[in-house]
């Protein structure tokens, strides 16, 4: 399973519908609450025979909701399954803007892969 799996397998857990970044159209309509992700670098490290045996990753995860009462308890629960999926993160997270409809809470997370 690549992280990207493990990342989708871990979010949709929680109930929520889970998309790539970016990926609603502009003219869709869009859930009342869901989760999206954007892997934003991905590097190989500690080589053998030309081949990288570490990859680390760095995914930034963002909540949105109509309710603020869900962007004060679901990105813990975020937190719980990533971290319970292998993932680390640095920090609680933050506020970003969206549009007048919406709160957000976007987190930083991070994945070490082994290739073996």
């Amino acid at each position: 399973m690549n992280v990207r799996d493990i990342l989708i397998n871990a979010l949709q857990s929680l109930g929520y519908e889970v998309a790539l970044q970016g990926s609603y159209a502009d003219d869709e309509p869009l859930p009342e609450s869901f989760i999206t992700y954007q892997i934003v670098t991905s590097n190989d490290r500690s080589f053998y025979d030309n081949n990288p045996k570490i990859s680390n990753y760095t995914i930034q995860v963002v909540f949105y909701s109509k309710k603020v009462s869900l962007i004060k308890t679901v990105p813990d629960q975020v937190y719980t399954n990533l971290k319970n999926a292998g993932f680390t993160r640095q920090g609680k997270g933050r506020d970003i803007p969206f549009n007048a409809d919406y709160y957000s809470w976007m987190v930083e997370y991070y994945y070490t892969e082994r290739n073996d």
